[in-house]
């Protein structure tokens, strides 16, 4: 009871560790003016393979109107490090408590004590490992990326705030608006799927970026979308995917890579109430 109940707070811990306290605070509140941006079912009806982009938005922002929400949550990467450390460290100690327990009983099993050894190098491994991902979560810190309005609309101009926390120094920061194309298809018994970047607008490209955690690297951009471009679509086999990119070189720190989703209506179609 003891080992289930400290591995579910501390998975719960690890996936708090990628998201501030605005966030989730936001998260935990939900304010009500939320509910104003879902989509009607008229609009679904007419776009029945746009996605409707429902979860993008749950959190307001502090500078801009909505908080994009990542991708992937940068403390799930923890959560497999941390629970092999755990389960196996604690095998490890219950089997050096039989192996004591042997040697006091005057009953030694010495088949269990050869075991201590090389269980013991796979759990220091484990460990270690763990503490080595710790370290980068918390060196990298979270992205933060807010928006002016959401969905967008080919053809119109919005506002993106980028904030970039932690204790690091990179190599290169780059903000990008990216749109892909995605592919699924069955080659014999496998199913493979190609992405196919089709169109890229850079925001940003700086080189030598300090990262201080008083003081996080934060910029304000303008999203021009041009009058022509294709608007998200999901099919069953087909799919265009817009996102939002930061990604950095860092050192002493890996690389890392945030996709920020966002949906981009088709032209014509009248934009959504916006809570503020």
């Amino acid at each position: 009871a003891a080992i289930g109940s400290g591995a579910g707070g501390l998975a719960y811990r690890l996936i708090r560790v990628g998201a501030s306290s605005e966030r989730r605070s936001a998260m935990a509140t939900r304010a009500s003016s939320i509910e104003l941006i879902v989509p009607t079912g008229d609009n679904a009806e007419k776009m029945p393979s746009v996605p409707r982009g429902d979860t993008l938005t749950d959190s307001p922002g502090e500078r801009l109107t909505y908080r994009l929400a990542a991708e992937k949550s940068a403390g799930s990467d923890l959560i497999g490090p941390a629970l092999l450390a755990l389960l196996w460290n604690s095998v490890w100690f219950v089997l050096l408590a039989v192996v004591v327990l042997g040697f006091w009983y005057s009953s030694p099993r010495y088949i269990l004590t050869g075991l201590l050894i090389p269980f013991g190098a796979v759990g220091y491994w484990s460990f270690r490992y763990f503490l080595a991902q710790l370290r980068r979560s918390a060196g990298i810190g979270p992205t933060i990326v807010e928006i002016s309005d959401h969905p967008l609309y080919p053809g119109r101009k919005y506002r993106l705030f980028v904030s970039q926390s932690g204790r690091l120094r990179l190599r290169r920061l780059r903000v990008r608006v990216a749109c892909e194309e995605e592919t699924v298809y069955r080659q014999g018994t496998d199913v493979r799927v190609d992405r196919y970047e089709v169109f890229t607008q850079e925001l940003c490209a700086e080189r030598d970026v300090r990262v201080d955690p008083q003081a996080p690297w934060e910029q304000q951009f303008t999203i021009e979308m041009p009058p022509n471009v294709m608007h998200s679509f999901v099919g069953s086999h087909n799919a265009v995917r817009w996102k939002v990119i930061v990604s950095g070189e860092a050192r002493p720190w890996p690389s890392f890579c945030r996709n920020f989703p966002v949906v981009v209506h088709p032209p014509g179609l009248p934009p959504k109430r916006s809570p503020r």
